[in-house]
């Protein structure tokens, strides 16, 4: 597949599949494809990393070397890249290589790289013989270099040596334009006349002739030389940019509209290309759209173009491009095909999608200039791809999750659906992973989908409402549970969670039922301990103290029974009982610091405060961060008087607990009492904060007591 991505011009997805190859197994050729990949990227570290890492194996790998050499050339560290394309050049050498090689030389930018370059290009003459077709490629080489007039006299030895020499006029023809500030003249327009004459469907010279005469509203003409353009590459959006606004110059809106939205559709995300001149399809789109009586669209189109306006103004004062400033260009420039992929008529390469699992972005293929019958065969053997990999992820995933290892077992079946999501049982095997990975949010996703394929399937409607039951969605998971009916109740595990949702939703009829259905099963003590709590919590107290006694009574010395037997006391006011549950528990767990602290709580309602101060200091001498043992030794001393003492109690327990406005109302309470004006307006704002975000409904008055 990275392969695929690699002829489709999709670089960074090719990158991107050739990384995730590597961690299934290290060969050393995939390395170099990964370098590749990010070199076309235009991710020039990723290449230099990577095509170093695959020298150890093959140190006399060529490929590898030219990697690296066009990746430091692409960081502009040209001595670095000759070196490394020097290392190509004597390993292999080619054409292509040692004219990277002289490019690099050149760039270098002295007497001694000037010297080196030159003796390459011999070495080049030597290798393929003296044409016109190397002295362009030496033009070229030149130009990029900066060096103008040599440029020049390799063009004009080009067409002395071979006036059909392709695309030797037309670089003849730019380089006159370069060296007269871009501004149009006829000797540079004659040689992209002469190029067409060899050449009558040459993309960059009927362009750039169009341009030209465009330029000097030589509509027309200009428009002659665009469509040829446009006949030879419909993908480029330049041709149809211009043929659009000449269009609209000349006040032929119905053909100046389906032209520039043409070119606004092919250039894509791509609108820094040719320095946004984009941004002018999109002011005469919102001209068009006004006076035709689009108003709401045109607004779209203007905004658009007054945002790469500004990005045109902010590259302008950032000089971005140096060939512009080195040669003192202006606009016209910035509209000139000086990139070399240009001029190999390929559209820029863009980052593309970066999901090595999406299909590749239409624009992006464009830019691979696949044949019709190319992109059928690609899109059949990536078809065939995704069958493969979808298999293989997925039975790679059922292997791990045997093994228990659910987390990575889940990412290999989210793999698996990225490639192929119809692969039968998918949804369910990932939902079931993600849900014994503790992943919700993701079980709940694949189990739904698998229940909505296969409806009748109990056990994963029980597993999905467990899902949302733990995602705290109680609803969903009631309504999930609903046709389980009575053995879904009498679950282990479902019914619990099912009368839960119920009671938290506040449903406390059905949950009572449900709850009831639950306890009738054979259940554990662990089960029967979270039924007592949960009938405390719908605030049936008889039977959570039923039930709790039962477990009591099945295992007198099981921790938390009679805690929680306790507790129910306490919420049903039943101070002597919950307090000889608490002592009982004691028992069992000396010192335990909850059971410890409710039976504090116990003594303030039956107005044992010395008692309940011994046990809060008692809970906070071992736990420092109990929360609630600090608040309510605090509220004892501030009604003690004890003010240093409370406040130091009320600041810890604000500290720990500042979600519970109760404890900032006494906190300012202490403050005021100690004159700390601005402390206990501060603390009084947050109250109020809290209060009325608990209840908007109720209006706060200052002085209302929590």
């Amino acid at each position: 597949m990275g392969e695929l991505r690699l002829l489709e011009s999709a670089y960074a997805q090719s990158a991107e599949l050739y990384r995730a190859s590597l961690s299934f197994e290290d060969i050393p050729g995939a390395y170099i494809e990964l370098a590749t990949s990010s070199l076309l990227a235009e991710r020039p570290d990723d290449a230099i990393l990577y095509a170093q890492k695959a020298l150890p194996a093959d140190p006399d790998n060529a490929r590898s070397y030219l990697v690296l050499g066009r990746a430091f050339t692409a960081k502009e560290e040209y001595a670095k890249a000759a070196d490394a394309l020097s290392h190509a050049a004597r390993i292999q050498p080619s054409i292509e290589t040692l004219y990277s090689l002289a490019i690099c030389w050149l760039s270098i930018n002295n007497a001694q790289g000037r010297q080196q370059a030159a003796g390459v290009f011999e070495q080049m003459k030597q290798m393929a013989g003296d044409s016109g077709s190397l002295h362009v490629l030496f033009g070229r080489a030149y130009r990029d270099a900066g060096q103008m007039p040599d440029a020049i006299k390799e063009f004009q030895r080009a067409i002395q040596l071979d006036p059909s020499t392709p695309h030797a006029h037309y670089f003849l023809g730019l380089a006159r334009l370069a060296m007269n500030e871009w501004k149009p003249t006829p000797d540079a327009q004659s040689e992209f006349v002469e190029e067409l004459h060899y050449y009558p469907k040459d993309f960059l010279a009927n362009y750039m002739s169009g341009f030209l005469a465009s330029s000097e509203r030589q509509y027309a003409v200009a428009d002659k030389y665009l469509r040829a353009a446009v006949e030879v590459n419909p993908t480029w959006p330049e041709p149809w940019l211009y043929l659009g606004l000449n269009a609209f110059a000349q006040g032929d809106d119905k053909t100046a509209e389906p032209m520039l939205r043409k070119a606004i559709e092919l250039t894509g995300r791509d609108e820094a290309r040719s320095n946004y001149e984009i941004r002018r399809a999109y002011v005469d789109m919102g001209r068009i759209l006004a006076k035709s009586g689009r108003e709401q669209e045109s607004d779209t189109y203007v905004a658009k173009a007054r945002d790469l306006q500004n990005k045109v103004m902010q590259q302008s004062q950032q000089a971005t491009t140096s060939l512009l400033l080195s040669q003192g260009a202006g606009g016209m420039a910035a509209m000139m095909p000086l990139d070399k992929r240009r001029e190999n008529q390929a559209a820029p390469v863009g980052q593309g999608n970066v999901d090595s699992f999406a299909r590749v972005d239409p624009t992006v293929m464009a830019s691979a200039n696949l044949s019709e019958t190319q992109r059928t065969i690609a899109k059949t053997e990536e078809d065939d791809l995704r069958l493969i990999l979808g298999q293989g992820f997925s039975d790679l995933a059922t292997a791990e999750a045997i093994q228990h290892d659910y987390a990575v077992a889940l990412r290999h079946y989210q793999e698996a659906e990225h490639w192929n999501p119809e692969i039968s049982d998918l949804s369910r095997n990932l939902g079931q992973c993600a849900f014994k990975a503790g992943n919700y949010p993701e079980a709940i996703r694949g189990l739904s989908r698998a229940l909505e394929e296969k409806p009748g399937q109990l056990p994963i409607r029980a597993m999905l409402g467990m899902a949302y039951f733990a995602s705290e969605k109680y609803a969903e998971a009631v309504k999930t549970f609903g046709p389980l009916g009575i053995a879904g109740m009498q679950d282990g595990t479902v019914g619990y969670a099912w009368a839960a949702s119920l009671a938290r939703l506040g449903n406390v009829k059905e949950a009572s039922d449900v709850l009831g259905q639950y306890e009738s099963g054979n259940l554990s003590n662990d089960s029967l301990l979270l039924v007592g709590q949960l009938w405390t919590e719908i605030g049936d107290y008889g039977r959570a103290v039923a039930t709790l006694h039962r477990v009591s009574q099945a295992d007198p010395s099981l921790p938390k029974a009679h805690y929680y037997a306790g507790l129910a006391y306490i919420r049903w006011e039943h101070w002597p009982d919950a307090r000889s549950e608490l002592q009982t528990e004691l028992v069992i767990r000396p010192g335990d610091p909850d059971a410890t602290y409710h039976l504090g709580f116990v003594d303030l309602q039956e107005a044992k405060t010395d008692d309940a101060v011994k046990l809060f200091e008692q809970v906070i001498a071992t736990q420092p961060d109990y929360a609630n043992a600090q608040y309510e030794l605090g509220k004892i001393l501030l009604d003690r008087g004890q003010l240093q003492e409370a406040v130091s109690h009320l600041e810890a327990a604000a500290r720990l607990s500042p979600e519970k406005e109760y404890v900032h109302y006494q906190l300012q309470a202490a403050y005021r009492k100690e004159a700390r004006t601005a402390d206990a307006d501060r603390e009084l704002a947050v109250y109020q904060e809290l209060k009325a975000k608990s209840r908007p409904h109720i209006a706060q008055s200052p002085t209302q007591n929590p």
